[in-house]
């Protein structure tokens, strides 16, 4: 009898502290929003995101609502992608255009021994 009065009492202490130790969260949505703010972004809602950064729901001048992407320690912005090294091609970089060789002989005839 004792046994079951302390099952049932652990049972109901495990039941009541799961959901309090699952919310425990280090990530303060409005510590981070506040900050934002502070630098001129419009922030209204902050998320975790990949390592290191931060993803900020932020609305433009327009009233649209766009997702940002931020540092999480310096709050500095970073592009969507940061882990690319993408940039813009000119002709400088790609070099001159080289015409290729031109053929005149037909395909169908065969040159082999001559």
């Amino acid at each position: 009898m004792k046994t079951s009065i302390a099952l049932a009492a652990l049972l109901i202490a495990g039941a009541v502290s799961a959901p309090v130790l699952a919310s425990d969260s280090s990530f303060d949505n409005d510590w981070y929003v506040t900050q934002l703010q502070q630098k001129g972004v419009n922030a209204i809602q902050a998320y975790e995101g990949a390592p290191g950064e931060i993803r900020a729901v932020v609305q433009t001048a327009d009233g649209k609502q766009i997702f940002q992407y931020f540092n999480d320690e310096t709050l500095a912005p970073i592009g969507a992608n940061p882990g690319t090294n993408s940039r813009v091609m000119s002709k400088l970089d790609t070099g001159a255009k080289v015409q290729g060789p031109q053929v005149t002989d037909s395909l169908l005839e065969d040159h082999f021994f001559d």
